[in-house]
């Protein structure tokens, strides 16, 4: 049943792989490209038995990446089944193609070919990497569409699967039975068509790469795109930009990325890396008129961007204490990990940055302290390094330093401001680990930056929330409040808003005791998968008696692909992943530091009142659900 290998080998030339004119070769037969686009079958070769399902394969699509393990199994199902598997990469991902290299380096145990000039997507109508087709004996494709629905839309982390459709299909095919549905939508990269002839410059277009989309690039893409970093390629060049262009184009429409969440009209941020409605047109016209590269003279010079520590060398490097190992499939992982900071007096903390091990693996980080010792007491009852936790840390942490997102700088407090940190405190490290086909080992590292000893002005940690939630199973739009009054004059730094899986939208309001507000943040797109903290575009001053309202607003119906819960159900306040949460973090600050020290017992009483509130709904939701005898 592997005959194609031999046939694939057969027609290799330089490194390269070359089908006869308008055929292929599928399974023991051949596939026959006719001009109406349908695939059609030379008879005499045809083995009844037969059919074939062609997947396409990029080296750089971190969606076709994610597949590789989940494709490799379905190869070794089928092989005593009548169905040939193919992998086919798509020309325009590939400059260059070697069947053993490619299959070496991305780690897939079925054959490869190259398709050339895109021939056999065309004719398959395959718009997708991955996108799977399967071709029944007489030709007729019978199922083409996603492998499974893991992946909600791109730039969007795994989920668990609920719907395996590929495996469906072919145990359809293989039982006579109808593939219903005979059609899936693929998510993944676009397939970019030929672009052989798009390096020429045209004199008539306004638009152009080197005059301005590599500015647009530069500006708001090559903080992340680029060799080192978290995205899955790089886009400082023409060639690269252009091997994306149609992709780059969606992402931009659906405003996927930038991964900015939020909206322009509420909040002034930092470092805000959203596109204008300008730069959208730019892309989408370039891209819409033939993607011309324009005069070199024209382009600016590359970026420079820091290498290592972008903060410089740090007062104090803390390291992971043991490696901890991502598969290389299956479901996101959250994890917490204890980092002794060996502190031997208090210290200032103005500063924070994390450096991912691995960043094609690493999502998010964040850092909160702990005087407790209870993160170590969770870390030695899980048998790997720290502990998995989704949400927060499971425990009423000391206070928190700082996160990191892709794309997100490392993020220092005003000059003559710090966080305290005591001596002694443990640093606990959540991690936000997204697989990405290939196994790996992570040891991210943090570098923490210390206030001068003559800093005045110490940072503290305001949580708005309200643990008193429930959202009723179904509710599509259920609405939770939370509010917080300043006790003196307080000055805020920066926001994190966090939700769960069911969060829809957030905002936050401050309401002045004269009757004016100002507006904090809103997001009207929330996404689990891409939270971070916004530091405001400078420090926001609020009155004593200035009331912080923040609204969620959560979906818990049918409708929402991310809902934990089959079918929907009432969902409360908690930590784990089908529980949810509502809240903003602030950081904040005073003019003085008797108002420091009222600002900080206030927001440390509310935290524990929260918590201890918190403890008790859990333990009256769990002698509601116990039997009675």
């Amino acid at each position: 049943m592997r005959s194609v290998v031999i046939i694939a080998i057969a027609l290799m030339v330089g490194g390269g792989i070359c089908f006869l004119p308008n055929t292929l070769f599928r399974g023991n037969h051949l596939l026959r490209i006719s001009s109406d686009s349908t695939p059609s079958v030379d008879r005499t070769a045809l083995n009844t038995r037969s059919a074939t399902l062609y997947v396409t394969l990029s080296p750089e699509c971190p969606i076709s990446k994610a597949f590789r393990p989940r494709l490799n199994q379905i190869y070794s199902d089928l092989a005593d089944s009548p169905i040939e598997m193919i992998g086919v990469v798509p020309a325009t991902v590939a400059e260059t193609f070697n069947e053993q290299q490619f299959r070496n380096q991305f780690l897939v145990s079925f054959p490869v070919v190259l398709d050339h000039e895109n021939k056999l997507c065309s004719q398959l109508d395959v718009t997708h990497v991955p996108q799977a087709v399967l071709v029944d004996p007489m030709g007729t494709i019978i199922y083409s569409g996603r492998i499974d629905d893991r992946f909600i839309r791109v730039a969007d982390a795994q989920r668990s699967v609920t719907d395996d459709s590929l495996v469906n299909a072919i145990s359809s095919f293989l039982t006579g039975s109808p593939v219903v549905p005979a059609q899936t939508t693929p998510v993944g990269c676009r397939i970019e068509s030929s672009f052989d002839s798009r390096k020429a410059t045209l004199a008539t277009s306004q638009i152009t790469y080197c005059n301005q989309v590599s500015r647009i690039m530069y500006r708001k893409c090559a903080r992340c795109h680029r060799p080192g970093e978290v995205a899955p390629f790089s886009l400082l060049s023409y060639e690269e930009t252009l091997r994306h262009a149609l992709q780059i184009k969606e992402v931009v429409q659906q405003k996927l990325m930038p991964p900015w969440k939020p909206i322009s009209e509420f909040g002034h941020f930092q470092n805000e890396q959203r596109l204008t409605a300008s730069e959208i047109e730019t892309i989408c016209n370039w891209v819409t008129d033939g993607m011309p590269e324009g005069s070199v003279a024209r382009l600016p010079g590359v970026p420079d961007f820091p290498t290592g520590w972008q903060l410089g060398t740090p007062d104090l490097e803390l390291i992971m204490p043991q490696p901890f190992d991502i598969p290389a499939d299956g479901p996101d992982i959250y994890q917490h990990f204890i980092i002794p900071t060996g502190l031997l007096q208090d210290r200032l903390v103005s500063g924070f940055e994390f450096r991912p091990g691995k960043p094609e693996v690493v999502h998010h980080a964040f850092a909160y302290y702990d005087t407790t010792g209870m993160g170590r007491k969770m870390d030695a009852a899980d048998p790997g390094p720290g502990y998995s936790q989704v949400g927060s840390p499971g425990f009423l942490v000391s206070g928190s330093l700082g996160g990191w997102g892709p794309g997100g700088s490392p993020r220092q407090l005003p000059i003559g401001m710090g966080r305290p940190l005591p001596k002694g405190a443990d640093l606990v490290l959540q991690v936000h680990y997204h697989p990405s086909g290939t196994a790996v080992q992570d040891q991210s590292r943090i570098g923490l930056y210390f206030a001068p000893e003559w800093t005045q002005r110490y940072v503290t940690n305001i949580m708005v929330s309200n643990v008193e939630l429930k959202i009723p199973a179904n509710a599509s739009q259920h609405v939770h409040r939370a509010e917080w009054t300043t006790p003196v004059d307080t000055i805020l730094l920066d926001i994190t808003p966090h939700m769960h899986t069911l969060g829809k939208a957030v905002q936050a309001v401050a309401h002045l005791p004269d009757g004016s507000t100002t507006h904090l943040i809103r997001i009207d797109d929330w996404d689990f998968y891409w939270q971070d903290g916004y530091t405001f575009s400078k420090p926001l001053e609020f009155p004593a008696g200035t009331r912080i309202v923040m609204d969620c607003v959560f979906d818990n119906s049918v409708d929402n692909p991310l809902n934990p819960h089959s079918p929907p159900q009432d969902v409360y306040w908690g930590d784990f992943s089908d529980d949810e949460m509502g809240i903003c973090y602030l950081q904040a600050t005073t003019r003085n530091i008797e108002d420091y020290r009222t600002l900080n017992r206030v927001a440390q009483e509310d935290f524990q009142r929260q918590w201890d509130l918190y403890q008790q709904q859990k333990l009256q939701r769990g002698a509601a659900a116990e039997p009675k005898q």
